[in-house]
């Protein structure tokens, strides 16, 4: 080691945040991750998105989402189902978005879409029955 350099000691334990680029889905006993930057994304109001059900189709998890609804789990353990016992129906994926950055979720503004809906920094994705 020359005299100039430095061992950097990195950081200090549990001070590292580990950033996440990827969604995890399941339905049943199939699950699947999906890396949000490998996507096709769009730029809506300023922020890198991938449509829902793009994300749910690029799983390749082999379920018929026609009759599926879908809770979706953030970072912090927040669940949609808890403030939405029915979940979200599929065929509202189409207006829906994930943020590739803060995989947060962002809808297409409609009068009868309830804030409950938005979660922040999503982790799971979970698929059943509707």
């Amino acid at each position: 080691m020359l005299p100039a350099e430095k061992e950097s000691p990195g950081p200090a334990s549990g001070t590292r945040r580990v950033r996440r680029w990827w969604v995890d889905l399941t339905v049943g006993r199939l699950s699947a991750r999906v890396e949000l930057r490998r996507l096709v994304a769009v730029r809506i109001a300023g922020r890198d998105v991938v449509r829902l059900d793009d994300l749910w189709a690029v799983a390749h998890l082999g379920v018929p989402a026609a009759d599926l609804a879908l809770d979706f789990i953030g970072d912090d353990g927040t669940r949609l189902r808890d403030r939405e016992p029915a979940g979200i129906p599929w065929r509202a994926l189409s207006t829906g978005y994930v943020c590739v950055a803060t995989r947060d979720l962002l809808w297409q503004p409609t009068p009868e879409r309830p804030p409950s809906w938005d979660v922040r920094a999503v982790a799971l994705i979970v698929a059943s029955a509707a």
